[in-house]
């Protein structure tokens, strides 16, 4: 393997130097918008659907306190809650799944 590397980008190429850091990475993929995913550590405040529901793109899905400040979730489908894997008052981690639609 070459130290230098090729990179074709939108307005031209050029050669760098990537470490092995870089090309050891995690490949980055889509999430799937029908799994709700917290995106910081936090408190689940308030949950306002509940599996079976239908919402639609947008609704309010639940309330989440992080670093004082309180997040809404909203649908980022529409469709039917298949299960919610939080309750009002836990605190979860970052990553934590907290909605799945059907």
């Amino acid at each position: 393997m070459s130290k230098y590397e090729q990179l074709e980008l939108e307005g031209g190429s050029y050669t760098t130097t990537l470490s092995a850091k870089y090309r050891n990475r995690k490949a980055w993929t889509a999430r799937d918008p029908r799994r709700v995913v917290s995106f910081i550590p936090g408190t689940i405040m308030t949950v306002e659907v509940r599996e079976g529901d239908a919402v639609q793109e947008g609704d309010t899905l639940l309330t989440f306190r992080a670093m004082k400040m309180h997040n809404t979730y909203r649908s980022p489908v529409g469709g039917r809650v298949a299960r919610v894997h939080v309750a009002a008052g836990e605190v979860v981690p970052k990553g934590t799944l907290l909605i799945e639609f059907e």
